[in-house]
C-alpha cells in the first residue's frame, strides 16, 4: 500500500506545479529560502547555525563529511532528528540531502554499508544488481532521515582525461549508462528518497574539473543527442524526480556561451519543453570554480533561478563559508521585490518542491527511523557481490594468482586507505613512495626493486600523472602487475604492463575482493565498461587466470 501511495504522489509531482498541496501564501523571505539547499559546519546544530537556518528557512540542507556533519550513522540520525524537530514550525519541512553515489563519492561510511561505485556496476553489466544497490542505498539513507540523494551520475564518460567524472560514471556507452542509471529510479521512489540524474546536459566528455574551471563541450547537437543527452532522456521517460545541472558551456545548445546552469535554452527549452521534464531542477553547487571566478555565488544564484532552476545548492566549496548564505538569501528577497525574479516563476518552483515533499511524506514523517548503524549482513553481502563481479582482468601473463610474497608499491598518501588490502593479502609486502619524491629518492626505489621478478603497483589516474607513470615505467613495465584503483585508464599510461587489473575504486568491499582475487580464491568476472583507445575495447575482460609464463615459473 505504501508503494502505491508513493507512486500516486510521484505522479502528482511529475504532473506539474498545479498539483502541489495547498500552501499558505509565503512571505518573500520564506519563498526565497525554499529555493536554497545549504551546508553548515559541525556534527550538531549550535545556536549560531540554527539562528542562520531559522532566518533563511531553506528548502533543504546538504551534509558533508568534510564539513564535520558526518561521523557515523547514529550521529547523523541525531543531527537530522534535531534539525527536523527545530524546523517543525516552518511552512515546509526541509529536505536533508547528501552525495552518496557509491565508490569514490560516499559521504557516509561508518555504520552504513558503502557500496562500490557506478563504474563497478558498469563492469558487471547487471541492471538488476544496479537496482539492488540503489534500493539498499536509499533504505539506509531514509533510515537516517536523509531524503534526497544527488545520485546517480548519468554522464557518459567518453574522455579518458576527465578529471571529475571517471569512475563515477557507469561507462562510455550511452545505452548502458541509461539502462543502469534508470534502475535507480524505482527503488529510490519506493524507499521514500529522491534520486537525481546528474549532470545535465552531460559532463562525461570534459577535461576540466568544474570545481576549478569552466569546461566547454564542443560537440554538435546530433552528437549530444546520441551520447550525452540519451541517458537523461531515458531517465526522464522513466520518471526520475530530479535533475542536477552541469556547470559546462555547450555552444550547440546555448548560443550565448553561458554555462548550462544559467541557460534558459538548456533548462527551459530543452529540459522542460522538449524533454518534458516536470520534476525538480537542481543546480550543482554554486561555489564551484566554474562559476565562482567570474560571477560569484550571489550572482550565480540569481542567474540559476532566472534560467529555471528550482533548487540552488550552496555547498561546501573551497573558499566558502555558511555565513555567505545570508547574503544570497537577502539578494534573492531583494530580487523578488525589485522584479528581477518573477514571483510566479518562483511559486511554480515552490509548488514542485512542496509536491516532492508531499510525495516523500515529509509533512507527516520527516524524522529518522533508526538511531544507530544501518549496516546489515545482507547489505554487506551485496557490496561483496558487486565488488567481486566487477574486478576485471585486462591483461595477464600468468602472475595471478600470486605464488609468493611480492613488493606492493603504492603512493604514501594512500597507505591508510589501502590498509584493508594489505591486511587481507599477506603476500603483499608494502612499499610506500611519495608521488612528489625528488629524483634521488626515485632512483633509490628503482635500485631497491631491480631484482624483483614481479612488482604489484597500485595506480591512481596515471594517465593524468606523467611523473608517477614515468617512475613505474622505469621499474620495467614487463615486471608490473598494475592494480587500477582510480580508474581503468591507467593502462593507457603503461601500455606494456605485463598484467593489469581494473578495480574501479578503493572502497573496503573492493579492496577485500581484490585480495581474494590476488590469492586465487575468486576468478575475475568483470567486463571493461569503457573503451581504452588503441588498447582494449569496451566489453573486454579475461574470465580466467592465464597460464604462467615460462620465464616466471618457479621464480615467485
Amino acid at each position: 500500500m505504501k508503494r502505491i501511495l508513493f507512486a500516486v504522489s510521484l505522479l502528482i509531482l511529475l504532473s506539474g506545479p498545479t498539483a502541489a498541496p495547498a500552501l499558505p501564501l509565503l512571505a518573500d523571505e520564506e519563498l526565497a529560502g525554499q529555493t536554497m539547499i545549504v551546508f553548515f559546519r559541525g556534527d550538531e546544530l549550535d545556536e549560531a547555525t540554527w539562528r542562520r537556518l531559522d532566518r533563511i528557512r531553506p528548502g533543504g540542507v546538504i551534509l558533508y563529511s568534510t564539513s564535520g556533519n558526518v561521523k557515523d550513522a547514529g550521529q547523523v540520525a541525531r543531527l537530522v532528528d534535531d534539525l527536523q524537530h527545530r524546523a517543525s514550525h516552518w511552512a515546509l519541512p526541509p529536505f536533508v540531502a547528501v552525495d552518496q553515489e557509491g565508490g569514490r563519492v560516499n559521504r557516509l561510511t561508518e555504520g552504513v554499508v558503502a557500496f562500490p561505485g557506478a563504474m563497478a556496476l558498469g563492469a558487471t553489466g547487471d541492471e538488476v544488481l544496479s537496482g539492488r544497490v540503489a534500493r539498499a542505498t536509499a533504505e539506509q539513507l531514509r533510515e537516517l532521515g536523509i531524503t534526497f540523494d544527488f545520485a546517480p551520475v548519468a554522464d557518459v564518460n567518453v574522455n579518458a582525461a576527465n578529471p571529475v567524472i571517471g569512475v563515477r560514471s557507469f561507462g562510455s556507452d550511452a545505452d548502458e549508462t541509461a539502462r543502469l542509471a534508470s534502475a535507480w529510479i524505482g527503488p529510490f521512489a519506493e524507499s521514500g528518497v529522491l534520486c537525481s540524474a546528474k549532470h545535465f546536459p552531460g559532463h562525461g566528455d570534459t577535461d576540466v574539473d568544474s570545481h576549478l574551471g569552466l569546461p566547454r563541450i564542443p560537440h554538435s547537437r546530433s552528437r549530444m543527442e546520441a551520447v550525452e543527452l540519451l541517458p537523461f532522456r531515458r531517465m526522464i521517460d522513466a520518471g526520475v524526480p530530479a535533475v542536477m545541472t552541469a556547470h559546462v558551456v555547450v555552444p550547440a545548445l546555448e548560443r550565448d556561451g553561458v554555462p548550462a546552469s544559467f541557460s534558459r535554452a538548456i533548462l527551459q527549452e530543452l529540459l522542460r519543453e522538449e524533454l518534458g521534464f516536470r520534476g525538480l531542477i537542481v543546480s550543482d553547487s554554486l561555489g564551484m570554480g566554474a562559476l565562482d571566478r567570474e560571477w560569484g555565488i550571489v550572482e550565480s544564484a540569481l542567474r540559476s533561478l532566472e534560467a529555471g532552476a528550482d533548487l540552488l545548492v550552496l555547498g561546501a566549496d573551497r573558499g566558502h563559508e555558511p555565513e555567505e548564505q545570508t547574503a544570497v538569501h537577502e539578494a534573492l528577497v531583494e530580487a523578488l521585490r525589485s522584479g528581477r525574479l518573477d514571483r510566479d516563476r518562483l511559486e511554480a518552483s515552490l509548488a514542485r518542491i512542496a509536491a516532492a515533499k508531499e510525495a516523500l511524506g515529509l509533512f507527516n514523517d520527516a524524522r529518522p527511523r533508526l538511531f544507530g548503524p544501518t549496516a546489515t549482513d545482507a547489505r554487506e553481502a551485496l557490496a561483496r557481490e558487486v565488488a567481486e563481479r566487477a574486478l576485471t582482468l585486462l591483461r595477464g601473463d600468468g602472475s595471478l594468482p600470486l605464488k609468493g610474497p611480492v613488493p606492493f608499491l603504492f603512493p604514501r598518501q594512500r597507505e591508510e586507505r589501502l590498509r584493508p588490502l594489505t591486511a587481507a593479502c599477506p603476500l603483499l609486502k608494502p612499499v610506500a613512495y611519495s608521488e612528489e619524491a625528488p629524483e634521488e629518492e626515485r632512483l633509490r626505489l628503482i635500485e631497491a626493486l631491480e631484482d624483483e621478478p614481479l612488482i604489484v603497483a597500485a595506480a591512481y589516474d596515471l594517465n593524468r600523472k606523467p611523473e608517477t607513470a614515468g617512475l613505474l615505467a622505469a621499474l620495467d613495465e614487463r615486471r608490473l602487475l598494475l592494480l587500477s584503483l582510480g580508474g581503468p585508464y591507467d593502462l593507457t599510461a603503461l601500455p606494456d604492463a605485463a598484467s593489469a587489473l581494473a578495480a574501479y575504486g578503493d572502497d573496503r568491499a573492493t579492496l577485500e575482493a581484490l585480495s581474494r582475487l590476488l590469492l586465487g580464491r575468486i576468478p575475475p568476472r568483470g567486463r571493461l565498461p569503457v573503451d581504452l583507445p588503441g588498447l582494449l575495447p569496451r566489453g573486454w575482460g579475461l574470465q580466467a587466470f592465464p597460464a604462467p609464463c615460462p620465464s616466471r615459473t618457479g621464480t615467485l
